[in-house]
């Protein structure tokens, strides 16, 4: 497989807002490594209106986030948590957990890595 760049211009941000994993508000996407490009692993950037969050769900791959703009929460079983720009957070496979703008009244966008072959459940 050949080096690939993807400029920041290339590409199309999709609204996902009535994606089944979403609720709250308004969210863009837009695929940094265009599906099955990538052997290894996936990655997307996604952009949260405020209030617009995931629902509950769980990936079979570790996901990585992050924060490139705004503010945010992320939440698991444990609790939930601010997280803001350069942030990371890694979320082990099979963790239910939810991410995204939540009640921080601020928009807030991350990228997510994860497998390239992970498969995600949304609870409930």
């Amino acid at each position: 497989m050949a080096l690939q760049i993807r400029k920041s211009d290339e590409g199309e941000s999709v609204e996902r807002t009535g994606a089944a994993i979403f609720e709250g508000g308004a969210v863009h996407g837009r695929e940094l490594i265009a599906g099955g490009a990538g052997r290894d692993f996936s990655a997307s950037v996604l952009q949260f209106s405020p209030g617009a969050r995931t629902r509950p769900h769980r990936h079979t791959s570790d996901q990585l986030l992050y924060v490139v703009a705004g503010i945010g929460k992320v939440g698991d079983a444990d609790g939930e948590h601010v997280i803001s720009v350069g942030d990371a957070v890694l979320i082990p496979a099979d963790t239910e957990h939810w991410h995204g703008a939540a009640d921080t009244t601020s928009p807030m966008a991350h990228i997510s890595f994860l497998r390239a072959d992970s498969q995600t459940t949304v609870s409930g």
